[in-house]
């Protein structure tokens, strides 16, 4: 089979087209793109374009995705601040508004669902907090855990919003989707050549050269994301809830949940009683599943399952390999 030359105009119609559905996917009207590199480089473009060492960052961090990108604010040299979700997974309100009062910051960076603790954040009222509170922060969203799975509806809320192409759209790894408004297009000022926001609008909108884009998972993603809308959003997100329902329920007595009222549909962190997370995992192996250790505040703690479209299809299987675990 021939491949697709960057340059071939067919290609240019499929970056197009993959535009205007990640506009859909993340809820906006304004600038979309896929950004060649893992859902992290997402996170780091916009450290490398917002951010310097005289502006101020402020992070609502609820795992080791938050913590991730106060660190790559720090290495940008700005100041940090971080307001931790409490205990149970819930927004401090009241702290997170002293910190947007007295920090003031620049960018106001939050994780709309961190796959390390399972936890999911009102999202729009976390950013219609911050937009009242501090009408001038930019604020900067990791949608990398619901993007595709989750309504977003981030139009005239979020500056920049970022997500990895294998979760929730189901395509192969390798992308990180971006959604930038024309406020946070004004106020970038790249501090990265390969990163540059600036550029690469002019790239995906003018079709100025900047680099050689991955073709082939460009339109891996776009036939996956054409998938996606075509099933609606809110159907997988209705399925994903039901499947880590089944799964709350039949596991209630061998494994403990995150509050029902903070979990995300789209990543079930479970927290076994009778055996150890290893032990869980090597069982799972053996069973044909693959799935995830606890990382960062769960780690040696829970093993980690993802509920994103498909997945969700073969929670019956895994509830019955699960409650074979320590028989």
């Amino acid at each position: 089979m021939k491949a697709t030359s960057h340059t071939d105009p067919d290609f240019r119609k499929t970056m197009k087209r993959l535009q205007d559905a990640l506009q859909q996917v993340f809820g906006v009207s304004g600038f979309t793109a896929a950004l060649t590199g893992s859902g992290s480089w997402g996170g780091e473009v916009a450290c490398m374009n917002f951010l310097d060492p005289t502006k101020k960052a402020l992070v609502l961090s609820g795992g080791l995705f938050g913590a991730r990108l106060a660190e790559m604010a720090r290495l940008r040299g700005a100041q940090v601040h971080v307001v931790e979700l409490t205990g149970e997974g819930k927004v401090p309100w009241g702290l997170l508004g002293d910190a947007l009062h007295s920090v003031k910051p620049d960018l106001f960076f939050c994780v709309h669902v961190d796959t390390s603790t399972g936890t999911m954040v009102p999202v729009h009222e976390v950013l219609e907090f911050v937009r009242n509170a501090s009408p001038y922060t930019l604020s900067v969203v990791d949608t990398v855990a619901s993007a595709g799975n989750v309504p977003l509806h981030l139009e005239g809320l979020a500056d920049y919003a970022f997500t990895a192409s294998q979760k929730g759209l189901s395509a192969p790894a390798g992308l990180a989707p971006i959604a930038l408004s024309a406020r946070g297009l004004s106020h970038a000022r790249p501090a990265s050549w390969y990163g540059d926001l600036t550029r690469i609008w002019e790239f995906w909108e003018r079709g100025k050269y900047h680099h050689t884009p991955a073709v082939s998972l460009i339109e891996a993603l776009e036939r996956a994301t054409a998938r996606v809308l075509e099933e609606g959003i809110p159907r997988r997100e209705k399925r994903s809830k039901e499947a880590y329902a089944f799964l709350r329920e039949a596991l209630r007595g061998d494994f403990d949940f995150p509050p029902e009222e903070v979990a995300a549909p789209t990543v079930a962190v479970l927290f076994p009683k009778r055996e150890s997370p290893e032990a869980v995992l090597a069982r799972l192996e053996a069973s044909g599943f693959r799935v995830a250790p606890g990382i960062g505040p769960t780690a040696g703690k829970a093993v980690r399952v993802g509920l994103f479209g498909s997945q969700a299809e073969a929670v019956q299987d895994l509830v019955e390999a699960l409650l074979g675990v320590g028989a």
